[in-house]
């Protein structure tokens, strides 16, 4: 490197020195000792040993001496000249003594001093080195550490540097050198600038005469290296400045590489150790003592900052319930010479409760002695969120086998209990029983106030069924308004009874949703099963299922027990419930008409749309015999649908044919008037104005009334289609629910007409009949006219319209066309059927 003045190269040889058996001492070139062995310093300068360091050689003999010396290392000195070593006789007060003096040079021949050695066998009768061995070997050492030498003699002006230097720094021997030192500057890395700026200026000032520094240098091939230079100042001239400074170079790279590198990797783990709340410790078995690093400390909520802890410090700090089978593992592992993997609770000096988790690497070596390594995490955050994940689970488990609104178990909860018993009953024979829940009248409040009362009618039943039952018993809801409550030990028949009875009493008792009165019931389906590990095809819940069936059947709030003819029913109604499936689809489903004409004239003023099953399997089936299933398959509507179609179709058809087509009539269910879309499904008919009537049950407006009922009434009289109420009387139809339906037409049931013949009271009844309608406005059609006995007795008391077998049988389309053109090619009339 250069300086302003001197070139630092740094390198002692007294290690080599030292190693000698003579004395020895190496003079720059300036001629002052730079290096010196204790035998030399000894020998030359006994009173102070530390003198002969910096003093010129010269000094150490006479003058006539000292010119031969001088001339002679001149001329040794010289390039063309072999390195012959010369004889130098020194004069001290030990007397005068004989050296050898060899020239040293460099790879380059540059003369880098002089090496002194003792020649005097009286003053060294060890063995002694060969002068040519004491210089091959300091070349050796110099070659094999791989430094590269410098010599800057700034008042000669000769910058001296070893090929090794230059090798160092990928530089040939014709390679150009910066010659100052801002020239040399500008090759160093400048983040180094500062650091190698104040080193030179402490060598300027005196401050050191010592050179040991490391920077990074600009390669020959473009990338740095780093050097560490070594090496004094020789000589500093009179005003203290150096002028001769002489030192080696040696390539650190790979040194600092690996330092650099386990530098990044230690900050690289710090980093991890810090990104994963890692808390580091050690524990010296012997000693008892730990070390806590900042972290851990942290962890702990410890703040007094010291890290060396005793052992026994950290057992106290465990929580009292995880403390003493913490303190039995360790001891074990210990025991064992094992490593520590385990988890425990710590209090912190706050007296929160911190879950931890420690791994600790046993270790035992003629160093260090038995000891620990280890790290530690926090894991409370993991802890609470295994909580609450599993609180979560707990949770999502219960839901999934309960029912949210009521909170009653559901399907699948009932379900795994049953199968449970069902495995348990191969065992053990168990009695069991289960009753089977529908609410009536549900889905007129979940329509008329709404789904937030039906909620609230489902969670009054749900209370009323567990206030009801044993707690023993499992009550859940099923879906919809269906309930089971499952009895793991049957009671007995009467109990049973009694249950029902209760349930179905709490049921009927009216309940308030907000100010608005509900009324509901519910039916009952009872199975018991009093040896069900015998009755391995026996499910309860089916038999349940099929007496609930029955129980509805019979009526409203009622409860039947199941029996063995229920499941043969069931199948029965199973095939019909195929049959009248299939029948629909295939478009068996059909209308016959039955004629209906006035009282007085007998002139034809309507048809009634009446629907039949034209079955290709079971010929022609009247509705008695299929109704009833269709209702029980949710079909009533649909076939109302398929009727007013079918009526629709037949009207148009008999107009093309230039009949006069009168009035038809369809009969429209509970069902269908229930449908909240009914007007958007009649807006889309092309409906003859005036020529349509619907018929109603008369337990269709009285049993089932809703606003939804209510609504479509209106949209119906809106659409110019009259309503007539059929079989009127057959329920319990009063003056007041007439008054708020007025429909246009009454039918009186046959089982009121019959009669009329023989019996004068049931004839003073229908003319009653026949008079409030009229008095209400209403017409009055009577229906089951057999005879003629009954069209007279009928004409008698003024009834308005007649329908019976008496006067025309139901008949298909194409029939009914048939009879009204014999009808308008007549004389409009019909002719009486008479009895006989």
């Amino acid at each position: 490197m250069h300086h302003k003045r001197n070139i630092s190269l740094g390198f002692s040889i007294d290690p080599l020195f030292d190693a000698l058996a003579i004395p020895a001492f190496f003079a720059g070139l300036d001629y002052c000792v730079v290096s010196a062995n204790s035998l030399s310093r000894s020998l030359l300068c006994a009173d102070d040993p530390d003198t002969l360091i910096g003093r010129d050689i010269r000094t150490l003999t006479n003058a006539d001496s000292a010119a031969r010396l001088i001339e002679k290392l001149g001329q040794i000195s010289s390039d063309d000249m072999d390195a012959l070593p010369v004889e130098a006789g020194i004069t001290c007060h030990s007397g005068r003594h004989t050296f050898t003096a060899t020239v040293v040079k460099d790879h380059n021949a540059s003369v880098l001093g002089y090496l002194f050695q003792s020649a005097d066998q009286a003053v060294t009768d060890q063995k002694t080195l060969d002068f040519e061995d004491g210089e091959a070997i300091w070349k050796i050492a110099l070659l094999c550490a791989k430094q590269g030498v410098w010599d800057h003699d700034f008042e000669r002006g000769r910058h001296r540097l070893s090929r090794e230097w230059r090798r160092l720094r990928g530089m040939s021997d014709d390679c150009v050198v910066p010659e100052t030192t801002e020239d040399w500057l500008e090759t160093i890395h400048p983040q180094d600038l500062d650091h190698i700026r104040e080193e030179l200026r402490r060598l300027d000032t005196g401050e050191t005469d010592v050179i040991n520094y490391k920077f990074r240098q600009r390669h020959a091939a473009g990338h740095w290296i780093c050097i560490l230079s070594c090496g004094r100042v020789v000589r500093r001239d009179a005003q203290g400045q150096p002028v001769r400074i002489i030192g080696t170079d040696t390539d650190i790279t790979d040194i600092k590489t690996v330092q650099l590198e386990w530098l990044r990797m230690a900050e690289r783990l710090a980093v991890a150790m810090e990104a994963a709340e890692m808390g580091r410790w050690e524990f010296d078995v012997n000693s008892n003592e730990a070390f806590w690093d900042d972290r851990l400390l942290k962890m702990f909520g410890i703040t007094d900052g010291n890290n060396k802890r005793s052992g026994s410090d950290w057992g106290s700090r465990i929580h009292p319930d995880d403390r003493e089978a913490m303190i039995a593992y360790t001891e074990k592992c210990l025991a064992l010479e094992k490593d520590v993997a385990c988890d425990y609770r710590f209090l912190t000096p706050d007296g929160s409760i911190r879950y931890i988790r420690t791994r600790g690497k046993f270790v035992n070596d003629a160093e260090t002695g038995a000891r620990y390594y280890g790290v530690n995490f926090d894991v409370t955050n993991d802890h609470e969120r295994a909580r609450e994940l599993e609180q979560a689970r707990a949770r999502l488990e219960y839901e999934s086998r309960h029912d949210a609104l009521t909170g009653l178990a559901n399907r699948r909860y009932l379900d795994d209990v049953y199968t449970s018993h069902c495995k348990k009953a191969r065992q053990t024979p168990l009695q069991l029983a289960v009753l089977h829940f529908d609410i009536d009248h549900f889905k007129q409040i979940n329509d008329t106030l709404g789904h937030d009362a039906g909620d609230a009618t489902l969670k009054h039943a749900a209370e009323i069924l567990q206030k009801s039952t044993p707690d023993t018993a499992l009550v859940s809801r099923v879906g919809g308004d269906e309930f089971v409550a499952l009895f793991l030990e049957a009671p007995s028949h009467d109990e049973l009874t009694e249950i029902a009875e209760r349930i179905i009493h709490d049921m009927a008792t009216p309940f308030y949703y907000g100010a608005q009165q509900c009324n509901i019931g519910t039916s009952i389906g009872i199975a018991v099963s009093s040896d069900f590990g015998a009755a391995e095809n026996t499910n309860l819940f089916i038999d349940a299922d099929l007496a609930l069936y029955e129980a509805k059947k019979a009526g409203r709030g009622r409860y039947r027990f199941y029996n063995a003819s229920m499941k043969e029913k069931a199948r029965r109604r199973k095939n019909s419930f195929d049959a009248l499936l299939a029948g629909f689809d295939q478009g068996e489903i059909t209308c016959h008409y039955q004629p209906q004409f006035d009282a007085k004239t007998l002139e034809l003023t309507g048809l009634e749309a009446l629907v039949r099953w034209e079955s290709t399997e079971f010929g022609l089936i009247m509705p008695s015999e299929f109704l009833q299933t269709a209702e029980d398959m949710g079909l009533l509507a649909q076939f109302d649908e398929l009727v007013l179609d079918r009526a629709l179709r037949d009207m148009e058809t008999w107009h093309c044919k230039g009949l006069d087509v009168p009035r038809v009539s369809v009969n429209v269910s509970s069902h269908r008037l229930n449908d909240p879309n009914l007007g958007d499904r009649l807006k889309k008919l092309d409906l003859p104005a005036g020529r349509l009537s619907f018929e109603l049950l008369e337990s269709a407006f009285l049993d089932a009334r809703n606003d939804v009922i209510d609504r479509n009434l209106s949209l119906i009289n809106e659409m110019g289609i009259d309503v007539e109420i059929d079989d009127f009387g057959s329920g319990h139809a009063s003056i007041a629910s007439l008054l708020q339906i007025a429909p246009t037409r009454l039918k009186i049931d046959r089982s009121l007409i019959e009669p009329i013949v023989a019996s004068k009271r049931q004839r003073d009844l229908v003319k009653t009949i026949i008079e409030i309608g009229k008095m209400l406005d209403i017409r009055v059609v009577a229906e089951g006219v057999e005879t003629a006995e009954h069209v007279s007795i009928l004409q008698e008391i003024d009834c308005c319209y007649l329908q019976g077998f008496g006067l025309a049988h139901p008949m298909c389309a194409a029939t009914a066309a048939d009879f009204m053109t014999d009808l308008q090619n007549a004389d409009g009339r019909v002719q009486i059927a008479h009895s006989g």
